[in-house]
């Protein structure tokens, strides 16, 4: 087979079950292979054949009493392509068998049991699923002979049936005692009068299925309800069945009959013909003081050919009343495959607290008045071709004092006012005020193509609203409720990824009064948000937080709901350098300095990242660059600082000032690069550029320039001294400059820093003994220079008195010669 197979063990006994041969199987599993490795076909708890000894001993008939399954699980699988999954056997390369071995094999089942099994079929060909939960089967009949009657009994504890998506059948326990006349020549298969019972619905089906070849199902049945009440069809609909059933008061008259004829296979399907109806029906609760009343309803399910687009559904009028208040509709649909025609009207209002006094709300508290009156009639293609004058749509649905809260719903829900006016263009939505929570919402827009989205695959559904709110609490929007840790600490709120329908494409012009989310207090919010793609695009948002203004631009995408991703565009003006570190984890990480600043800053700011499952950053995707502005800002307590001034023995450096310093940075693998800028204090001049890391660590350098001044006196007599004496052998007279260069290297990690000091060329030990000499070896440079100079100018004088005397001399002896 093409298939894993696996078992713990093979049992064979013959004395305890004597003239019979036992066969058990344990724990028997069948899986997949290629398309299917992930499928278990079969998976049996026990797999028992009782076979007849001496049939097996003469090799002739071999007659299996029995087959019996304990705690089978079958998963049957068809792929749209049409592969099945069970379709397990390989093809047999040996040479065949003659005839009379083929003839010597045959199998004689009298009996077969299933015990506690789970079927699923799944036919993603057909888009039909089928599931039998808790499923108890047996039957007993002779297969030795071409016509017998099967007699079966069927027990489904949960059955559930659906097509195209849609459940018809869902988890309804279903009995059967069916006997089946079988031809097998034929392979036709007749009900006889039989007994079904859905829930409390009890059905009766009878005529034929016969299976004439591999391809076909030619069948010919026709069913009906014997018991004719209301309230054995409400048995079927789950919130009813589930909801105190016994004790529902329905009255009224319930018919359902329907045939099915012709063949089915994967080009046709057979006719068929459904009607349901209900007349004078009343549904009501004792323990509720109000009821459904008066309910009417007739509807026809037809196909007069198997092709599926002359499929007719047709529901000419129904009426019901809420308490006293009347809804009344109809519904008919025709060609649905090629070009749908729906006709359709509802007319009604609904006290959705009279609803509660009618059906058990556990936990629930709902109310509110829904007023509606809306018609639609027309062709799918009109829709298709723009051609709305063609389609007929119009009506209205207003909303008021809607309020729904309970044990199962996160925040309630109020909406005081919402008014729906319908067209074939557009839907108008105006006036909608709504309250969830604590965040309250104002819109108002249109929804533009919401036939087309009705109609068609795959169309995302097209609205333009205008959104204002005075506070929206995103915190208990999209999270959980906070929780208080054991370290008393301030209640944190974890966020969830929020997932953006991909099924909507919504243009919401929004301002807000005030936003929180996570530690975030947002003020004036105001700019233009489009959700498209499972994506929401910012544009020219504007904010006040942290005490500054934000402006940006960007998205949040959800393309990938396990990695959202969110790329902005950030203009930051005048922010709160204290409050940034408390409410930025990035900032935090790239740039801890900022816990020990205080001050204003404004930066433009490119940012991109992926997201983790509690919308924070993933640290080693970010990727960012920008321009900060510390507008003013100063720096007290930070470790590397207090370093630097130990290393150059002064405490000036422990505290800087900060004021209008304008820097560059870049983000990337995790990493905050910093390109130069300065830093002037108390005559000193930083020159400062470098990067830091996740972890903390940091790799800087700093050029400074510093005031001799700062070397203390006994270097500066020192250094004076030595001066003095190479003006004295130079002959000039120079001073040492007010500033010194000096370059540190700023490394380790921000709490743990280490610094290395070079003055002018080299490195030397910080002492104010090494600060002169490099001071004198400068100045020796510079002395050399000078004295240079001085002689070159003696010389240069001495020349020219040279030249002066010979000159007089020539212009002497000429004027001598001329007398």
């Amino acid at each position: 087979m093409n298939a894993q197979v696996n078992f713990d063990d093979f049992d064979l006994s013959i004395l305890s079950s004597f003239p019979n041969l036992g066969i058990k199987i344990n724990n028997l599993v069948i899986i997949g292979v290629d398309s299917f490795k992930k499928d278990t076909l079969a998976n049996f708890k026990v797999l028992q054949l009782n076979v007849n000894l001496l049939s097996v001993i003469k090799g002739e008939t071999y007659k299996i009493n029995s087959i019996s399954l304990a705690t089978p699980k079958i998963y049957a699988r068809v792929l749209k392509s049409g592969l099945s999954n069970w379709n397990i056997m390989k093809a047999d390369s040996a040479t065949k068998v003659t005839d009379t071995a083929q003839k010597n094999f045959k199998i004689a089942l009298q009996k077969y049991q299933i015990d506690n099994g789970t079927i699923v079929y799944d036919d993603a060909s057909l888009g039909f699923f089928i599931k039998l939960d808790k499923l108890n089967h047996s039957g007993k009949g002779d297969f030795t002979k071409d016509l017998f009657t099967l007699n079966t009994q069927s027990s489904i504890e949960k059955l559930t049936v659906k097509y195209a998506g849609i459940p018809y059948l869902n988890q309804v326990k279903l009995t059967a005692d069916l006997p089946i006349d079988i031809d097998m020549k034929n392979m036709k298969f007749t009900f006889a009068e039989n007994k079904i019972q859905l829930n409390e619905l009890i059905l009766s089906a009878v005529g034929y299925l016969a299976r004439p070849n591999n391809r076909d199902m030619v069948m010919d049945l026709k069913f009906d309800a014997k018991q004719s009440e209301l309230k054995n069809f409400l048995s079927l609909i789950p919130a009813i069945y589930s909801s105190n059933f016994k004790d529902l008061d329905a009255t009224g008259n319930f018919a359902m009959n329907g045939m099915v004829k012709g063949t089915y296979n994967e080009q046709t399907l057979p006719a068929f013909n459904v009607n349901l109806s209900i007349e004078n029906g009343k549904i009501k609760y004792p323990s509720l003081p109000s009821a459904i009343n008066n309910i009417q309803v007739k509807s026809n399910i037809s196909n007069p050919d198997g092709i599926i687009d002359h499929t007719v559904v047709s529901v000419p009028a129904f009426h019901l009343e809420f308490g006293k208040v009347p809804v009344d509709g109809r519904l008919l649909l025709k060609t649905p495959k090629t070009d749908p025609f729906v006709d359709m009207a509802l007319k009604g209002k609904l006290d959705l607290k009279q609803l509660t006094a009618i059906f058990p709300m556990k936990d629930m508290i709902l109310s509110g008045i829904l007023d509606a009156d809306v018609q639609a009639s027309g062709h799918k293609s009109s829709i298709d071709k723009g051609n709305y004058g063609a389609f007929k749509a119009s009506g209205m649905v207003l909303v008021n004092d809607f309020n729904y809260a309970g044990k199962n719903v996160p925040m309630p829900v109020s909406v005081p006012n919402a008014k729906m006016t319908f067209s074939p263009q557009n839907i108008s939505l105006s006036n909608l005020i709504a309250k969830v929570g604590k965040s309250d919402f104002a819109v108002n827009g249109t929804v533009n193509n919401y036939l087309s989205y009705f109609f068609k695959k795959n169309q995302a559904l097209q609205g333009v609203f205008n959104l204002s709110a005075n506070l929206i609490d995103v915190n208990e929007l999209i999270g959980p409720k906070a929780v208080v840790t054991a370290t008393k600490e301030k209640p944190s709120t974890k966020l969830s990824v929020f997932e953006v329908p991909g099924n909507i494409d919504f243009t919401f012009a929004a301002k807000a009064n005030r936003i929180l989310y996570d530690t975030y207090d947002i003020t004036n919010a105001k700019g233009t948000l489009l959700a498209k793609d499972k994506t929401i695009t910012f544009k020219n948002m504007a904010m006040n937080m942290l005490e500054g203004t934000v402006n940006m631009n960007g998205f949040y995408a959800t393309t990938d709901p396990k990695k959202p991703k969110v790329d902005v565009d950030f203009a930051i003006e005048k922010m709160s350098i204290q409050k940034a570190f408390n409410a930025f984890n990035t900032v935090k990480l790239l740039a801890p300095v900022a816990k020990y600043a205080k001050g204003v800053f404004s930066t433009r700011l490119k940012f991109n990242s992926d997201l983790d499952e509690r919308m924070m950053p993933i640290y080693s995707s970010i990727n960012a660059d920008g321009l900060a502005d510390i507008i003013q800002a100063t720096i007290d307590g930070f470790e590397p600082l207090n370093k630097l001034a130990s290393a150059l023995n002064s405490d000036q450096f422990k505290k800087l000032e900060l004021n209008n310093l304008i820097t560059k940075f870049k983000i990337n693998n995790g990493r905050l690069n910093v390109a130069p800028f300065d830093i002037k204090k108390d005559g000193i001049v930083m020159n400062v550029q470098g990067s830091n890391s996740l972890d903390q660590s940091m790799d800087y350098n700093l050029a400074l320039n510093i005031p001799r001044a700062m070397l203390g006196g006994k270097a500066n007599e020192t250094a004076n001294a030595l001066i003095a004496k190479l003006n004295s052998k130079a002959g000039t007279n120079v001073s040492i400059g007010e500033t010194i260069k000096v370059n540190a290297v700023l490394g380790g990690t921000m709490l743990k820093p280490t610094i290395g000091l070079k003055y002018g060329v080299g490195d030397t030990k910080t002492t104010a003994k090494d600060v002169v000499n490099n001071v004198i070896a400068e100045k020796k440079v510079e002395l050399q220079a000078k004295a240079q100079a001085k002689i070159d100018t003696v010389k240069a004088k001495a020349t020219e008195k040279v030249k002066e005397a010979i000159a007089d001399k020539i212009n002497g002896f000429f004027k001598k010669k001329t007398n």
